[in-house]
């Protein structure tokens, strides 16, 4: 305990004025104190924040419009879709900050591009439906992503202080901590972009079909749980779960390829023009695809990687029993 707090610079009662933690141990590992932050670090969390503020509440306005006139309308499920992103883009600001997680930081950027798509198709091919909360979005969209992403990628590239806290000087472990680290974060990118594919079920608003319903009834729960489970078993190198992962992974690309062909069926047989939303599931598709390939190459780099160190960095008991601590192995 004394070494912890000299670590965080609690040299009060040698007479020496004490002076803010930059750094605090969380059941998760080591934390980031918004008093440890650099003021660039400040600047880009409060400029995300309200950028993500003002795309919830624009979206949410929209959303409560639609489910009062006509929850049939297929504004009711892109509105969903972008605030889910919206929360998405939040947590990898924040964790990635207070974590120092800067390949979050670099998924954070894809996930707005991400966003800025969805709204730039939706508002050039929904012609229909065009109203001034629609401009209004797209309008900050094109105009706060940009510097968003470039404090984004200049925050990241001064990350390493945590690393070396965690990981030590080791060459070795450092790697092996960065491989998690991506791991990790093509886990919660595919989360992303599973669960929005899901939600992209909902083509007709409210009214759908009994496939339409056990999509989302099975399909969210099911992939909260992968990502769980494949989170455990990199924290605590569960060499035995590895299998049972890629198992039940090889539903997602099943899925995607399901998606491919059923809108592409829609197509042939619809006289009309594609709805915006079936440019969206193709996009969402195509993003999830690669997101599952980069994912299950990142698996087996971390797997070859089990045993060699980085689990050993601590432990802690939980539920009456030992397990890893990993203080600050990417979560």
């Amino acid at each position: 305990m004394a070494e912890e707090d000299n670590e965080s610079g609690d040299y009060t009662r040698f007479g020496i004025p004490d002076t803010p933690r930059s750094t605090v141990t969380t059941v998760i590992g080591k934390t980031r104190t918004w008093a440890g932050l650099q003021w660039k670090e400040k600047l880009f969390l409060v400029f995300s924040l309200v950028n993500i503020l003002a795309a919830i509440g624009l979206t949410t306005y929209r959303l409560v419009d639609v489910a009062r006139t006509d929850t049939n309308n297929k504004d009711f499920t892109f509105t969903i879709l972008i605030i889910v992103n919206a929360v998405f883009v939040g947590f990898y600001t924040f964790h990635g900050v207070l974590r120092e997680r800067k390949y979050e930081l670099y998924v954070q950027a894809l996930a707005i591009l991400l966003i800025l798509v969805y709204c730039i198709v939706e508002y050039v091919v929904n012609t229909e439906n065009r109203n001034t909360v629609k401009l209004v979005r797209l309008i900050i969209a094109c105009v706060a992503a940009p510097p968003n992403i470039v404090l984004a990628l200049l925050v990241a590239r001064d990350f390493g202080e945590l690393e070396f806290r965690i990981a030590g000087a080791s060459e070795n472990l450092q790697k092996i901590y960065k491989d998690a680290a991506i791991f990790s974060c093509w886990l919660k990118f595919d989360l992303q972009v599973t669960i929005s594919l899901v939600i992209l079920a909902l083509q007709d608003g409210t009214s759908i079909g009994m496939l339409q319903k056990v999509t989302l009834g099975v399909g969210i729960p099911f992939t909260l749980f992968w990502g769980i489970f494949g989170w455990f078993m990199l924290r605590l190198e569960l060499k035995w779960a590895v299998p049972i992962f890629v198992v039940l992974g090889l539903g997602k690309p099943a899925y995607y390829i399901f998606k491919f062909i059923t809108e592409y069926d829609n197509i042939k047989e619809s006289s009309d023009s594609a709805s915006v939303l079936t440019y969206c599931v193709l996009v969402c598709g195509a993003i999830a695809s690669l997101v599952w390939v980069f994912l299950m190459v990142e698996l087996y780099i971390v797997v070859r990687n089990f045993g060699q160190g980085l689990k050993e960095r601590g432990k802690v008991t939980l539920q009456g029993f030992s397990i890893t601590r990993i203080l600050g192995v990417p979560n």
